[in-house]
């Protein structure tokens, strides 16, 4: 009896250690990797003679995901009726862990920004049709000639 015991406390012990190995090698699991590349730049896309909105940035920017990319700010042109009560927040900040959730995030800061000052008449309007006047994002050099190649009408523009 005394060895079935310790045959299973051995056994305990062991599958203990594999458990600790096993959740460091999950933990330490890349998300994203940096862009250090030399052939990676931070560009400005400019969507004034192209339409981008909530409904598209997903088929429009989704090109980047195949690549090392990071956005960093989305900039909505906000209707002339509201512009000078929002003109204190310029752009919106991207959260690069997962597009679909980077998206709404963006979405939601919006919706909360309309709440705060009180613009209920824009919040009852079709959110999705919202136009995206800028896109700010770190890219690799083929990334970006793929997407000038897809949509010729966006301006492209290299930031420092």
């Amino acid at each position: 009896m005394k060895k079935l015991i310790y045959i299973l406390m051995f056994f305990l012990a062991l599958s203990f250690i594999f458990y600790k190995i096993y959740n460091k090698y999950i933990e330490s699991e890349v998300v994203m990797v940096e862009i250090n590349d030399s052939n990676s730049f931070y560009y400005s896309l400019d969507f004034n003679r192209d339409a981008l909105n909530f409904r598209n940035f997903k088929v429009k920017l989704g090109l980047f995901t195949s690549y090392n990319y990071y956005i960093k700010k989305v900039y909505i042109k906000y209707p002339q009726n509201i512009r000078e009560k929002l003109i204190d927040k310029k752009y919106f900040s991207f959260d690069n862990y997962n597009f679909n959730d980077g998206i709404q995030k963006v979405k939601n800061e919006y919706v909360i920004l309309l709440r705060e000052n009180h613009l209920y008449d824009e919040l009852e309007k079709d959110l999705d049709n919202t136009i995206i006047e800028r896109v700010d994002l770190y890219c690799d050099l083929d990334a970006l000639t793929k997407f000038k190649k897809k949509f010729p009408n966006v301006m492209v523009t290299e930031l420092q």
